[in-house]
């Protein structure tokens, strides 16, 4: 698949999971575009020239490095991100000279490695990628939305709230339960206990093996909406605390099982 000619030079700032990926997948296209790629310490001027700047780093850092960009592009050069939370980054983008295009992106893609090392071409192959443009981005939008096309993704357009809003309780809060629950576990087990884990553990944990790096950005620009998802966990664990015989554990079990037939694509009536 060929990109629009508006994104021939990209920039990417980021050369861990998200941006080698991006990489590696632009460039098993049939016209691949040129590419270059900065990472932490690298001078920004390296964006000189480019279509499209693609902003792969924490999301604190994206910001940061948002904010340094508007010298060094032109008035053609759309920019976009791949953080896990929006609000943040769109009110820095708000904040940048006129003539720069800003539409938030962040891809729901993932890998059990973290780092340039676990990159790889179909990271982003049949996964959503959420954009969260500004008023007034239609054009930008469009390119965008071409952009990820490209990589294999499909692209979803929400608000930055309704994007922070829905990804604290489908990304965030399983991430932040399943840490939790492996600490938990392991803390009372230790590593002997752990030798007689069945199956169900190991699955229901594989999440526990990510660092606590990108999380904490996450949790610090989303922490209303991550709360709150916090707070109807909570509930549910309390009433299954207080009925867990009878008819809270098993509407708690019931739901999740219609639930988990709609994640997997198996609806119920």
């Amino acid at each position: 698949m060929k990109l629009e000619v508006v994104t021939r030079r990209i920039a990417i700032i980021g050369n861990g999971l998200i941006g080698g990926s991006i990489r590696l997948a632009l460039g098993r296209l049939d016209d691949p575009p040129s590419v270059t790629t900065l990472d932490r310490g690298d001078d920004l001027g390296g964006v000189a020239g480019a279509d499209l700047v693609v902003l792969a780093a924490p999301v604190r850092q994206n910001i940061e490095i948002l904010s340094q960009l508007g010298a060094r592009l032109s008035a053609e050069t759309i920019i976009t991100d791949t953080g896990s939370t929006k609000r943040s980054i769109a009110l820095a983008a708000a904040a940048l000279p006129s003539h720069l295009r800003f539409v938030g992106g962040h891809p729901m893609a993932g890998a059990a490695g973290s780092g340039l090392v676990a990159a790889r071409a179909d990271l982003f192959t049949g996964r959503p990628w959420i954009l969260t443009p500004a008023s007034g981005q239609t054009t930008a939008l469009e390119q965008i939305s071409a952009f990820v096309t490209a990589l294999g993704a499909t692209p979803f357009v929400m608000s930055p709230n309704q994007h922070d809003r829905l990804i604290a309780y489908v990304s965030h809060l399983p991430q932040l339960v399943v840490s939790a629950l492996m600490h938990t576990v392991g803390t009372e087990a230790q590593a002997e206990g752990l030798l007689v884990a069945g199956t169900g553990l190991r699955d229901s944990t594989r999440l526990s093996a990510s660092g606590p790096g990108m999380w904490r950005d996450v949790v610090a620009t989303n922490r209303d909406h991550v709360n709150a998802a916090l707070d109807d966990l909570i509930d549910s664990l309390q009433r299954m605390r207080a009925d867990a015989g009878t008819d809270a554990l098993t509407g708690v079990f019931d739901s999740a099982v219609r639930w988990k037939d709609c994640l997997d694509g198996n609806h119920r009536e």
